[in-house]
């Protein structure tokens, strides 16, 4: 829905207006004071004639003087009528009255109200106690789209005044139509009788003192121009008047320029439930321009070519009843949203009624309801505009990534105190309290709560902004002291409800673990080793006192486990003497380290530590593990050389060796020769 109301009935032109004449028969001194009075019974009859486009009205009157004639003075008094006023569509054409066959006198004049004129109907004198029918009869044809005059009848549908004047129980207003057409009013009091293919449409109750105003609208639904228009993915129908061209030429430029626009600004891409934008006049009987129906997959707007209002409806697609509570939430941001696009694609800005916190209809706007559909109340001619100026003050400094990144979390129901883009599927609509807290840490924007307080809040609703404010410093403190990682979710889950209470509790369970954090964080970082996932997801996703409690002795655990792999990680890879080396390859120092890194990184923190000390234990026994088997090789190899030698020495004959032939020895050269 938008927020521009129109009002039905304007000016004097609602009561019926009668010439009173005095005759003084006798006249003795000044005249006296008269009781004056007309009795008015009315049966005013509307019919549409779809084959002409025209509507054909008769008025049937019963007029009765109750006047009556008075002495004073000496003198008689007389009271007659001999003329009745009455409003009628402007433009109305074959005006004509009657009375007892003979036709009367008539003259129109214009008003200041463009779709309304008057007709005088002239009569012989009424006197006291007389009575007299007038039948006033006349056609209302239809003036073009978007003409001053607001009545329309072309084909397949019309709207105009269904006027009847008369006292309140003896007036009767009927509205004659094809049953095939909508009806509807800015009225609820009609009934309906359906008769061979023909609905008459019944009231009989007054809206005013003297007579039955309503503005009525008739459509054929089978009777429309449709054109598709195509942006991506999305294909929307278009449904016009027959004769009314240049609307769907203006929607279907708006939709094809405005869409991108308004995705970005959501920071959300169409969410679809829409299939159609359809041209009617129903949406202004009941006080809007026009409005988003979830129900029937479509927009209704009049015949306004008005970009803010097809952006403002477009946007209801994602900002509506659907993602936000209250209703000044998603009427406010759907015209911040429409009023951002309005700019970006050159358009014309819509001129918003200027009102008070303390206006006389002011209401805090968290107490504002209804829906599409409903008819508009007074409260809404204050509300409309106080959403607008509310989130206009909120957003107006921000820029299009703020804009968009405040906008795009309420519509996902993101919560504040979770990173942006994390969805908690359980977290529902967004409300006035997720959108206090969103505009603040999204948007960084100062003084919200105490616009809310001036505009939006109950007196119930104000007192918590004080334990708010204390908790939500408390929480940025914690929220500090544990570095990069998020809070708890017990504590974030409490403020985001706004139990401080709760959040009060859990943080006191929750503080005393910051130091043991850091000592993670810090281990972390001196040894460039990765905290183990589910140790952060552990402290992050904390949501009762046993996750607290375990958390106490898992953190001290997991900034050891750090500092000791990181210590065999770097002793493993040290650079050692050949000895050092084949120590450490033969105790498997290296193996030790690699698989405590593993461990540690699936969050297995006892074995990691123990594993990484007994890789650096090993560490140390590389050298004098070296050193001995160095050792022992030599060992081996003097002892392998003294056996061989012993065994050449003591070379064993064959029992069947044969002799060799003497030949003289130098003895200088005999190897076995002393000196």
């Amino acid at each position: 829905m938008t927020s521009t109301l129109r009002r039905a009935v304007a000016g004097s032109v609602v009561s019926a207006l009668v010439a009173l004449s005095l005759v003084v028969a006798a006249p003795v001194g000044p005249a006296a004071a008269a009781e004056e009075g007309l009795a008015v019974s009315a049966v005013s009859r509307y019919r549409l004639d779809p084959a002409a486009d025209l509507v054909r009205a008769t008025m049937t009157l019963d007029l009765r003087n109750t006047s009556k004639d008075t002495k004073a003075d000496g003198g008689v008094y007389a009271y007659f009528f001999d003329a009745y006023t009455v409003p009628i569509p402007a433009g109305a054409t074959d005006v004509r009255a009657s009375t007892g066959g003979s036709r009367l006198s008539v003259r129109t004049s214009g008003t200041d109200d463009p779709s309304t004129q008057t007709v005088r109907i002239g009569f012989p004198a009424l006197r006291y106690d007389q009575q007299r029918r007038i039948v006033l009869e006349f056609d209302v044809p239809g003036a073009p789209p978007r003409s001053a005059n607001s009545t329309r009848v072309g084909p397949g549908y019309a709207t105009f005044v269904a006027y009847g004047p008369g006292d309140e129980g003896r007036n009767r207003v009927e509205v004659i139509a094809p049953s095939g057409m909508s009806f509807a009013s800015t009225v609820d009091g009609f009934d309906t009788a359906r008769s061979g293919g023909t609905a008459t449409y019944t009231a009989t109750e007054n809206t005013f003192e003297g007579g039955l105003w309503a503005t009525v609208s008739l459509r054929d639904p089978a009777q429309v121009t449709e054109r598709a228009v195509d942006v991506g993915d999305l294909s929307l129908t278009l449904s016009a008047f027959p004769d009314d061209e240049q609307w769907s030429r203006f929607v279907a430029g708006r939709v094809e320029e405005g869409l991108p626009v308004l995705e970005r600004l959501v920071d959300t891409p169409w969410p679809g439930g829409l299939q159609r934008i359809r041209e009617d006049a129903s949406p202004s009987l009941r006080g809007y321009d026009g409005w988003f129906d979830p129900t029937g997959d479509e927009i209704v707007v009049g015949e306004q070519l008005d970009d803010d209002l097809i952006f403002h409806e477009l946007t209801h697609a994602w900002v509506s009843a659907d993602t936000l509570e209250q209703r000044w939430l998603f009427e406010g941001l759907a015209q911040a949203v429409a009023e951002r696009a309005v700019d970006e694609t050159g358009g014309t800005p819509r001129e918003h009624r200027s009102v008070g916190s303390d206006d006389r209809d002011a209401v805090p706007l968290n107490e504002w309801s209804g829906d599409a559909g409903s008819r508009s109340a007074d409260v809404d001619a204050y509300a409309y505009p106080a959403s607008y100026r509310v989130m206009h003050t909120l957003l107006a400094d921000t820029t299009d990534a703020e804009f968009a990144a405040v906008v795009g979390a309420a519509v996902r129901g993101e919560r504040a105190y979770d990173p942006p883009g994390l969805v908690t599927p359980s977290g529902g609509r967004t409300s006035w309290q997720d959108w206090l807290d969103l505009v603040e840490d999204r948007a960084g924007v100062e003084g919200a709560p105490e616009l809310l307080s001036t505009w939006v809040l109950t007196k119930e609703q104000r007192a918590l902004l004080a334990p708010r404010e204390r908790e939500r410093t408390a929480y940025r403190a914690l929220d500090r002291a544990d570095g990069p990682w998020l809070p708890p979710e017990g504590l974030r889950d409490a403020m985001t409800v706004w139990d401080f209470d709760r959040a009060r509790q859990v943080r006191e369970a929750v503080a005393p673990l910051g130091p043991d954090v850091a000592a993670v964080q810090q281990a972390s970082a001196r040894t460039g080793l990765a905290v183990p996932p589910s140790v952060r997801e552990a402290y992050e996703q904390a949501a009762l006192d046993p996750d607290y409690r375990e958390l106490a002795s898992t953190l001290p655990a997991t900034a050891t486990a750090l500092r000791a792999v990181g210590s065999a990680r770097d002793t493993a890879a040290r650079e050692r003497d050949p000895l050092s080396d084949v120590g450490t390859t033969l105790l498997g120092v290296r193996e030790r380290a690699d698989a405590a890194r593993t461990s540690l990184a699936d969050g297995e923190v006892g074995r990691a530590t123990t594993l990484a000390r007994e890789s650096t234990e090993r560490a140390g026994w590389a050298l004098p593990l070296g050193l001995g088997l160095l050792l022992l090789g030599v060992v081996l190899v003097v002892g392998t050389t003294t056996v061989v030698v012993v065994a050449v020495r003591r070379r064993p004959q064959g029992r069947h060796a044969h002799a060799l032939p003497e030949r003289s020895v130098d003895p200088a050269l005999d190897p076995s020769s002393g000196r």
